[in-house]
């Protein structure tokens, strides 16, 4: 018989499917939504490797015409930014909380005309509005 050490391994959520099957724990912590609210950190790299990957994946398949990749690939990526910024901001004071949902806000708003640059494929027009939507990402990464 061969013993691990595997706490390496649990302190990363090895064991997080067994939680999501657990009756007794809440529903929220099943679902993991309390994991986001109690390590910023960990909240705050989800955030950047979403930036990440629309600054990078998103930008090459709208100058590469894949439109439906690009749709696809912004949708995944703002669905994650809109769960994470919200619960960054929820731990901010109400002045600076305020200052960030509006940025959130013009981000998303970006976002959407961006959107539908990509669904009306076209290139010129998209390749605007996403410069737009990265500019108003930062801003918020910036206020985060």
């Amino acid at each position: 018989m061969d013993i691990f050490d595997d706490r390496k391994a649990l302190d990363k959520g090895f064991e997080i499917i067994y939680e999501a099957r657990d009756l007794d724990i809440p529903q929220a912590q099943r679902d993991g939504l309390t994991a986001a609210r109690t390590n910023p950190a960990a909240t705050k790299k989800a955030i950047q490797e979403s930036a990440d990957r629309i600054k990078a994946k998103v930008a090459t398949d709208i100058k590469k015409a894949y439109w439906t990749e690009a749709k696809e690939e912004l949708r995944r990526q703002v669905g994650t930014l809109r769960f994470n910024i919200n619960a960054l901001a929820e731990q901010k004071p109400k002045a600076e909380k305020k200052a960030v949902l509006a940025l959130k806000k013009d981000f998303f708003a970006a976002v959407e005309a961006t959107d539908f640059a990509i669904r009306s494929k076209d290139g010129a027009k998209a390749e605007a509005e996403f410069a737009k939507a990265t500019a108003a990402l930062d801003a918020v990464l910036a206020a985060l």
